[in-house]
């Protein structure tokens, strides 16, 4: 009876796995569709039907990626007009997975340039904040330095410790609203990130920037603080922009090799 009983067990696990998976793929590639401009000029997006014989799927499983794509903001759905997509301004942009879709299937200068004017309106203020707090321990932030450093040589995450880093000053700077803001943004800081970051080069580049607005915010510099992450922001920016070009031709031929038409007008 145990063996049974695991036997469907395991059986159940599967199948809902499997469900999982298929309704992920199926957003995923819905979702890539519409942030690289597949639907561009069409009053609506092709019908279940349609998008489920190319998928490979059910009608089923295309509705409820439909709500999931709901739910993110990227498309709405009314009745008599079908499913239409929504301006880029009411997508959730905080949401891992549509700010994972606009890197890996919509970068664009634009995003690039308001992901950096996002960085520099919360994080210098928030340096010089932490500067300002006499409670501010460097401990955090020390040891988020201190594991960069040896990641650049092979010891460890250098992207996870270069997100604790800077939320370490974010949590520092003791405002209560931007400390609130960690959770939303820890994503969005971790894209800038992986986009900046191509190589150890780079990131060993950036130790001495760093270590600027550490010294800074230890030192109880609040201007100082505040210029220095600035400055390193800004370095990011030329970083991304550098390999921009090649992301975007990357994208652009893997999106060739994978389109696949879609029926109807």
């Amino acid at each position: 009876m145990v063996r049974e009983a695991c036997a469907v067990f395991h059986h159940t696990y599967d199948v809902s796995m499997l469900m999982r998976t298929r309704h992920q793929d199926t957003v995923d590639r819905i979702a890539g569709w519409i942030v690289g401009g597949r639907f561009a000029g069409r009053p609506a997006l092709p019908t279940e039907e349609e998008i489920g014989g190319e998928l490979g799927v059910s009608r089923t499983v295309v509705r409820e990626a439909m709500r999931t794509l709901v739910a993110k903001g990227m498309v709405e759905v009314r009745r008599r007009h079908g499913t239409t997509i929504r301006p880029v301004d009411a997508w959730s942009l905080f949401d891992p997975q549509v700010v994972a879709w606009r890197v890996t299937g919509g970068l664009t200068r634009e995003f690039v340039d308001d992901l950096i004017h996002f960085r520099l309106g919360i994080e210098p203020h928030a340096a010089a904040l932490a500067a300002r707090n006499p409670r501010f321990s460097p401990d955090a932030l020390e040891d988020a330095y201190r594991r960069m450093s040896a990641a650049v040589d092979g010891n460890g995450d250098y992207h996870s410790a270069d997100l604790d880093f800077h939320e370490a000053i974010i949590v520092g700077s003791n405002n209560q609203f931007l400390r609130q803001l960690v959770p939303l943004i820890a994503n969005t800081l971790s894209v800038s990130f992986k986009l900046s970051v191509i190589s150890m080069e780079t990131a060993r580049g950036s130790l001495p920037m760093h270590r600027d607005v550490a010294d800074a915010i230890i030192a109880r510099e609040p201007e100082r603080a505040h210029d220095a992450l600035a400055k390193l922001i800004e370095a990011a920016r030329e970083d991304i922009l550098g390999v921009l070009p090649d992301m975007l031709w990357e994208e652009r031929r893997d999106g060739e090799r994978n389109r696949l038409p879609v029926q109807g007008p």
